[in-house]
């Protein structure tokens, strides 16, 4: 069944304000980043991403053991499907990514990533794991809230890939806290919507525009249990972490029985609410 899409006049209009908003965007890195606090840029990126959500017609649905959002020295590790889930996640709380190295060539979007703290690693290169980790390690040693995509790649939302290990010893290291995240976009029927998955065939603007042109995307975010990292080895912590995103993503767990304890409003006043309805 295909999906119905927006008049043409209606994806012109959202792609001008999709357009200005990364021009806002590059605004407040360059001129007004330097001239504020951490406490306060962190804020703007937060308060940018819900923006940006709402721009698209992106409802957040937060589920599950929802973190406070004053939680310091936590790596989120989540699986991944678009590039919706950094806004999303950011749209929650402000957290560091790690990214491949290949989001720091993208037009705008890699200079926005990295003006925001984003760290970048090669996987193909054995060095950078130990200098990503140690940098994550640090940035978890000072309260920072790190988030990661173990898969290393996305995949299309019907399961997970492997999860790579190697940056969870940062928060062995470090003595923090794991926490799963499970991101899941909901068809009509309740079935993933691979639709809203960018892959490695599709280029960031076609991308764009697949999402432009829906009504509205939904986007389901699931907050395991946390996990404590002392005690155990950074195989372990990944397995733990697929094992129980997988299950959840996979449907093996019962969706009606998921608790919800978040409200947040995204702050376009067009845009449907960031909600754990």
């Amino acid at each position: 069944m295909s999906r119905p899409t927006l008049s043409r006049i209606k994806q012109a209009g959202r792609i001008l304000r999709l357009v200005n908003h990364l021009a806002k965007g590059v605004l407040l890195v360059w001129i007004v980043f330097p001239h504020v606090n951490s406490t306060q840029r962190d804020a703007i990126i937060v308060e940018w991403s819900q923006e940006m959500l709402g721009i698209l017609h992106a409802r957040l649905r937060l589920l599950g053991d929802v973190p406070p959002v004053t939680l310091s020295s936590v790596l989120f590790a989540a699986n991944h499907i678009s590039w919706l889930d950094i806004l999303a996640i950011n749209a929650f709380r402000r957290v560091r990514f790690v990214a491949k190295a290949e989001v720091r060539q993208l037009p705008i979007v890699g200079w926005l990533a990295a003006r925001a703290g984003t760290t970048f690693i090669r996987r193909s290169r054995s060095y950078e794991l130990t200098r990503v980790a140690k940098t994550v390690s640090r940035s978890l040693r000072k309260g920072h809230c790190v988030a990661l995509f173990p898969e290393g790649t996305t995949s299309d939302g019907t399961s997970l890939r492997p999860f790579h290990s190697g940056l969870f010893e940062s928060a062995i290291d470090a003595e923090a806290t794991v926490w799963p995240v499970g991101l899941r976009y909901p068809g009509p029927d309740g079935t993933a919507d691979v639709g809203a998955a960018f892959l490695g065939e599709d280029s960031l603007i076609a991308s764009m525009l697949r999402i432009v042109a829906r009504p509205a995307t939904e986007i389901q975010m699931w907050f395991a249990p946390p996990l404590i990292a002392a005690g155990s080895t950074r195989r372990e912590l990944a397995q733990q972490a697929e094992d129980v995103i997988a299950r959840w993503v996979e449907g093996s767990r019962g969706r009606a029985d998921v608790p919800a304890r978040l409200h947040i409003m995204v702050t376009d006043p067009c845009s449907p609410p960031l909600s754990t309805a």
